[in-house]
């Protein structure tokens, strides 16, 4: 027989005593500063400090409230919302009160990797909560942590299966509006809610995130200033409860205001002026040093960084329907509801400097005024301030009317001054307007566009009886190769001088519509390669998300599809969000500069209404009604990907290269006058402009 090895009487008596230990009379918020130990921001570990993040001390200690079944807080990162509100409670549930808890993370990858980095160094770290471990080995599993005291602690993510057939006494829901699965967290917060209903009393639910969902009413204007956006997610579960916000006194006069998530405390330009000035150059560096100070809007006094420490230790939350008072007591009564709701904005954030804040948003101005890219000002606002978003492009839909009153006498197929060089876009038309589209923009020094030429391609090349077969893209090759002629080796005279004429640099097609069309748009790549050209030419395929533009070599070699691809032709793969985003910012623009259209007189009207078909919602663009026709947009957003293939964006206009060179040292610009294809019915002027 092997040796028998017997228990210690005093581990067995330590473990039984941590089972029937009473909950400690303590708050939250102290038994988290003196069990949990965190790492600061120098490295070094140290003792949670409720002072370092006072505005989390409040949420804290209504987790073991019997008068509330849940909590939700919605806050900026770097506000410590997810060390108090996971961790912290973590730790008070370990050590002071010892129960069943859920962490459910945004995925299942975040729920492992929390287990096995976050709270295991947390534990590790704070001798408290390592003497209260199992020492089993096999209690301590990457989903399921088993505690001294019977207490289990299960990681999951947002999921029927997960959040269905367990009891629990705290769920918490982290990082709430990141979840990457179908389920929505309303949804999350409803199916956690069920889980804790077993405890009634002492049963609690809580959610914490920045916001990341947007919303879309450019209407919108709060009945209260306690209100958040009409955005779905942690927002809406925030406006739901008693909607609290935090109120700091100034220093100068003493009367408190409210720290609102924006910001609106730092008297900046407005988001135009701001668009202007940094379009025009300005470094919003420079514009961010001289906004870095907040204002008290009762006296007007000039509050810096230095005094944010003080005003936030002697802060306090308010909610819907109370006051504070310059004494520093609130009076008023909450809303009566069962879960109280937390907002905090990025001014009020621990970790959060006020200049650093004010140049996230200025640099993300800065850069939707250069491409009208929308992703970074967002980030800013939902991750440093605490905004839902709603891009500047819902609340500025360009109009019909504003667009059509730029146009301007420009003669259709000849180069303006001010083009560098050619993109010619493609649109592939499908049933009773089967054929091709095409349209060639002209791009100057800093993106300022021209629109040289618009017309439709219906007829091929193929006999039928005694005319020309109408064009099938989707059923014959050889019917593209009227593109090389009418765009890929186009040239267009210049204006001034028909001598010269410019070639395009750079043709950009459609590889979608009817069966059939992606095969023959890639052996049309192949025929262009046996020919020498298929560096002027690239298919296109639009997605939903994604960098910008990534061209890629597909390989589905083994679908059951015809529109297989042997990997040897490329693809550019566009996010049309993206993309939209910046035109919709470029017809904004109402004067001659960097990324502006200029509109020529010839184009039809029904094209220039086309530029107007789709509008901006919270999911992305969409038509605005179900009939229209949003081809000027395709090839607009065509266009603008060309520019990023040719790396426009990256020119030192200074020092430009050849191909995008003045004209007389034009790489694109030879001798020799260029044929003009009139293609008619595009010709034909309208009534509706009054021409």
């Amino acid at each position: 027989m092997g040796e028998v090895v017997y228990g210690s009487a005093r581990e067995i008596r330590r473990g039984i005593a941590e089972m029937i230990r009473p909950p400690q009379q303590t708050t939250v918020a102290e038994s988290v500063a003196r069990n949990l130990h965190i790492v600061n921001p120098s490295g070094a570990r140290e003792r949670w400090n409720p002072d370092t993040a006072p505005y989390m001390v409040e949420p804290l200690n209504l987790v073991r409230s019997r008068r509330y079944e849940g909590l939700i807080f919605m806050g900026p990162a770097r506000s410590g919302k997810t060390i108090a509100l996971g961790d912290g409670v973590i730790a008070y549930s370990i050590v002071d009160d010892p129960a069943d808890c859920m962490v459910v993370e945004k995925s299942k990858d975040d729920a492992e990797d929390y287990s096995k980095t976050r709270l295991r160094r947390a534990i590790h770290g704070s001798p408290e909560l390592a003497k209260r471990l199992s020492p089993r080995a096999h209690d301590d599993n990457v989903y399921l942590k088993t505690f001294r005291s019977g207490m289990n602690i299960r990681f999951g993510w947002p999921s029927l299966g997960q959040l269905s057939g367990k009891d629990v006494r705290r769920v918490l829901i982290l990082d709430a509006d990141n979840a990457t699965g179908d389920m929505r967290i309303t949804e999350t917060w409803g199916l956690a809610l069920k889980r804790t209903q077993t405890y009634m009393s002492s049963g609690f639910c809580l959610a914490e995130s920045s916001p990341a969902e947007d919303y879309d009413d450019a209407q919108w204007t709060p009945s209260h200033p306690h209100e958040a956006p009409p955005a779905e997610g942690i927002a809406s579960l925030y406006n739901m409860g008693d909607r609290r916000m935090y109120y700091w006194p100034c220093p100068e006069c003493r009367e408190p205001f409210c720290a609102a998530p924006g910001l609106g405390l730092f008297v900046l330009p407005g988001f135009d002026e701001l668009v202007e000035r940094l379009r025009g150059g300005e470094d919003p560096r420079a514009i961010a040093m001289r906004h870095d100070c907040i204002w008290c809007p009762r006296c007007g006094a000039q509050i810096e960084q230095r005094w944010k420490a003080q005003m936030l230790r002697t802060a306090r939350w308010v909610g819907q329907g109370q006051k504070m008072h310059s004494d520093g007591s609130v009076t008023g009564e909450l809303l009566d509801v069962r879960v109280p709701s937390f907002w905090l904005g990025g001014v009020a954030a621990a970790y959060q400097s006020w200049s650093s804040l004010v140049e996230r948003e200025l640099q993300a101005i800065a850069q939707y005024a250069r491409t009208g890219e929308t992703k970074p000002l967002k980030t800013t606002r939902n991750v440093d301030q605490a905004l839902p978003f709603i891009s500047p492009l819902v609340r500025k839909r360009n109009d019909v009317d504003q667009i059509a009153s730029r146009r301007e006498s420009l003669p259709q197929g000849i180069v303006p001054r001010g083009v560098r060089f050619l993109i010619a876009t493609v649109d592939v038309q499908a049933g009773q307007r089967r054929g091709f589209v095409v349209q060639v923009i002209g791009f100057g020094a800093h993106r300022e566009k021209w629109v040289i030429d618009r017309f439709a391609l219906k007829t091929s090349r193929r006999q039928d009886g005694a005319d020309f077969a109408p064009l099938d893209p989707g059923g014959y090759v050889e019917d593209w190769d009227v593109l090389i002629d009418k765009a890929i080796s186009r040239r267009f005279p210049l204006e001034g001088d028909s001598s010269r004429a410019m070639a395009v640099r750079l043709t950009l097609c459609d590889s979608g519509g009817e069966d059939g069309v992606t095969s023959r748009a890639y052996e049309f790549h192949r025929r262009l390669r046996e020919r020498g050209l298929d560096s002027r030419f690239r298919l296109v395929k639009g997605r939903d998300n994604g960098p910008t533009i990534e061209e890629r070599f597909p390989d589905t070699r083994g679908r059951s599809d015809r529109g297989a691809s042997a990997g040897d032709v490329p693809v550019i793969f566009l996010n049309t969000d993206a993309l939209k985003d910046t035109i919709a910012a470029d017809l904004a623009r109402e004067t001659p500069g960097p990324g502006y259209l200029h509109i020529p007189d010839w184009m039809d009207p029904a094209h220039v209404r086309e530029l107007t078909a789709e509008v901006r919602t919270a999911k992305g663009w969409a038509k605005a009604s179900s009939g229209a026709h949003n081809e000027s947009v395709d090839l607009a957003v065509y266009a603008e990907a060309g520019y990023h293939r040719l790396r426009g964006f990256a020119i030192n206009w200074q020092n430009p290269p050849t191909w995008a060179a003045e004209w007389d040292v034009n790489s694109e610009v030879t001798d020799g006058e260029a044929p003009r294809v009139v293609p008619g019915p595009s010709r034909r002027k309208s009534k509706f402009w009054g021409s």
